[in-house]
């Protein structure tokens, strides 16, 4: 199991809370760093030196203030999953030092509230990741870790699953409808991203 903080950039929906902000004075903060739960099951071969690792994580990073028509959110919730390839450098009874990386998916699901004006949108991409960290193991089946990862997992596209329409959009938007992409006030795509660089808390149990 892990719990960990991630550095997510959300440029593309910081924009849209500057425009908010302009227009109803919200005092909207933008995003900060998003939080990470996650759990991994591990196979080490016997070589002692490479560990395979499945690792899904769950992903939440949230935003919000107060309007002059009311109440502002802006939520982002998703999950990833990556397979990781572990090499161990370093492993004795106490302590393991470990290199990992690889390839998988991730999909985030955003939510915009600007009073009555609002959009649900959601939007998924492959991205890689990799990182080092180190298990200190005082007794044999209880391990405690720290870990630190850069991770590369931009959404370029993010398709509105509801939202109010033409007259009506959320700020800094000019295009909110469902079943289209959620668009910026230049007609250009918002984004999200899952990319940044994460500090990681784990306990694994070995068995």
């Amino acid at each position: 199991l892990g719990i960990g903080v991630t550095t997510a950039d959300q440029a593309g929906l910081n924009t849209m809370i500057g425009a908010a902000n302009a227009a109803s004075s919200a005092g909207v903060s933008d995003f900060s760093s998003g939080l990470e739960f996650m759990g991994h099951l591990t196979f080490r071969f016997s070589n002692n030196l490479v560990a395979l690792q499945l690792r899904p994580t769950y992903f939440q990073q949230s935003t919000k203030g107060d309007g002059t028509d009311g109440s502002y959110k802006y939520e982002l919730t998703g999950y990833t999953i990556f397979p990781l390839l572990r090499i161990i450098p370093l492993s004795n009874d106490i302590i393991d030092f470990y290199l990992q990386g690889g390839i998988g998916w991730g999909k985030l699901s955003g939510k915009v509230e600007n009073g009555a004006r609002n959009a649900s949108f959601s939007g998924s991409n492959f991205g890689m990741q990799m990182g080092l960290g180190a298990d200190f193991c005082l007794l044999p089946s209880h391990c405690f870790g720290v870990e630190g990862n850069y991770r590369y997992l931009p959404i370029d596209r993010n398709i509105v699953s509801s939202g109010t329409g033409p007259g009506n959009l959320p700020y800094g938007s000019s295009q909110a409808q469902s079943d289209r992409e959620l668009e910026d006030l230049n007609g250009s795509d918002v984004g999200t991203s899952l990319t940044g660089i994460s500090g990681i808390l784990t306990y694994t149990y070995n068995f």
